[in-house]
């Protein structure tokens, strides 16, 4: 992949967590909220879609093929209590967010485990240059510990 292809892909995601957080913030919690505290999948189910429509109803400015996986991204974070802070491309795509609790870091920890951040953004990658790619997310574990570690002291 090209870095023009990825500064494209940033510059979706970083636009898109910026129009997300411009709007009434209302219908997004209530559904983050719908969605933690649901009982079964049915219920689950229900409450992402309605986070995924609350979301992508804000990307106006996004390249209407990459609204569903810019979406989803953000609705992932979302829903584990984790807030997307930067979006930059050098060597690699990074992403800041911030981790407000140690079950949201966890919680991103085990959705960087499960591969499904790899699966999302292979599928937006793919969706830019019409071709099967796939894509690695990582966290390093030195940031982990370290960012687990301000947590906890916080905490006291």
């Amino acid at each position: 992949m090209r870095v023009e292809e990825e500064e494209k892909l940033v510059t979706s995601l970083r636009e898109g967590v910026r129009q997300v957080k411009r709007h009434d913030p209302e219908p997004i919690k209530e559904a983050v909220r719908g969605y933690r505290q649901a009982e079964g999948e049915n219920d689950r189910t229900f409450y992402k879609v309605k986070l995924l429509t609350a979301i992508e109803e804000r990307l106006t400015k996004e390249p209407e093929k990459l609204v569903p996986y810019i979406a989803d991204i953000i609705a992932d974070f979302m829903i584990n209590y984790i807030e997307i802070d930067e979006v930059d491309v050098d060597k690699s795509i990074a992403i800041r967010c911030r981790c407000k609790t140690t079950d949201g870091l966890l919680d991103l920890d085990k959705l960087i485990a499960s591969g499904e951040l790899d699966e999302l953004f292979s599928l937006a990658m793919s969706c830019i240059i019409n071709e099967r790619v796939t894509a690695s997310v990582s966290v390093s574990r030195e940031a982990f510990k370290n960012c687990l570690k301000s947590l906890n002291a916080d905490a006291g």
